[in-house]
């Protein structure tokens, strides 16, 4: 019997319409694969086959749940933990965010957990390997002040860990500290290589870095513009000023901007020119989770990251064609999702209506693109 290669498996799947994993409180596109998570689902990333998820427990009220990192391969089915003791806890402190950054490349995954109280944040970046699993400590950043509570931008002098992203090879994070006015005083962009951190960017404006595709990154600086930058931190192409930009996504040869308001503007990667403007349907106001993969994006309406709502979906643009669908909707809203080359995860936490049950789907790109075709 002829094996078939982890990708080609994924779209034998999409194709035939695989039967669901367990049924989804809202509508599900056919072809994709859903699971029920127990625990609130704070934070997901997608590189390939791989989708790796955090389930929370902030917001688990029974005895011995712990925070956990795991990896689903789609292509295989598996689920492998791969996070630790330093993760277990985290949310566990009064004002803490938990994993609140989380990013896969290939076979490595990182991310980052806050720990607070009234006057203090705590940050710690953890990574490991999805084939040999063993979570291990990066870097830590502490910040206090009157005032300061987990993740909160003000009153806080100290260091910070933020903009995590991956893709293919590439693991980045940024470094940062804060006066007492919340001010960035230094900082800098930096490559993960195994457990250390090297600094490829330096200075306050590379804070933070926003998407990495195809051994490149994107970083979107406090003036508005956008740098793409190389591994080794070599400028590429820089994008004009573009006001009100509340996110940002790369492949290839598109950079999507979503503004506040309502705009995507599609700008040629290689260049920095602008090539379109598009306008975005339901609620402009809670417009996020802005994804691209080649000449398909993905953007949320709905709630935020962790609000409960009656329902939230999930629309697919055609960058070539202006086309815009609606592609599927949760209970409960869609607090993230993510796409790449090979599908697009998403997932929220209100699971029979009750928030802290979380519900991940995934969904084979062929599906994703044909909602748009």
């Amino acid at each position: 019997m002829k094996r078939l290669s982890p990708i080609a498996l994924i779209l034998a799947i999409g194709g035939t319409g695989l039967a669901l994993a367990g049924s989804a409180s809202g509508t599900t596109p056919k072809g994709a694969s859903v699971r029920h998570v127990g625990q609130p689902i704070e934070a997901v990333a997608i590189d390939g086959a791989r989708i790796a998820y955090d389930a929370g427990a902030k917001y688990v009220i029974r005895h011995g749940v712990i925070n956990k990192v795991l990896v689903w391969d789609v292509a295989t089915g598996t689920t492998t933990k791969v996070s630790g003791n330093k993760t277990a806890g985290v949310d566990d402190s009064s004002t803490g965010a938990g994993v609140f950054a989380l990013a896969i490349a290939r076979t490595r995954v990182a991310w980052m957990t806050n720990q607070g109280g009234n006057l203090e944040g705590d940050d710690a970046l953890l990574t490991s390997s999805v084939t040999s699993p063993k979570e291990k400590q990066v870097a830590t950043a502490q910040r206090s002040g009157e005032n300061c509570p987990g993740r909160e931008p003000n009153n806080c002098a100290g260091n910070w860990l933020g903009g995590l992203v991956g893709a293919g090879s590439i693991l980045a994070a940024n470094r940062w500290t804060t006066d007492a006015t919340g001010a960035i005083t230094t900082g800098g962009l930096y490559l993960l290589n195994g457990t250390k951190l090297k600094q490829i960017v330096p200075g306050v404006d590379s804070v933070e870095a926003a998407a990495a595709d195809g051994g490149r990154l994107a970083v979107l600086r406090s003036t508005g513009s956008i740098e793409i930058v190389s591994p080794t931190g070599k400028g590429l192409v820089s994008v004009a000023p573009a006001p009100r930009v509340k996110e940002i996504a790369l492949s290839g040869n598109n950079l999507v901007v979503l503004k506040l308001g309502g705009k995507l503007t599609l700008y040629n990667a290689t260049t920095g020119a602008p090539k379109k403007s598009l306008t975005v349907h339901g609620n402009v106001s809670k417009a996020g989770n802005l994804g691209v993969a080649g000449n398909i994006a993905v953007y949320t309406t709905g709630c935020g990251p962790y609000a409960a709502c009656p329902v939230g979906s999930i629309r697919v643009v055609n960058l070539t064609t202006g086309k815009d669908a609606w592609l599927a909707t949760l209970s409960g809203g869609v607090n993230f999702a993510k796409i790449d080359s090979v599908g697009l995860a998403y997932a929220g936490n209100g699971w029979h209506s009750t928030y802290g049950k979380g519900t991940l789907v995934f969904v084979p790109f062929n599906r994703v693109a044909a909602a748009v075709s």
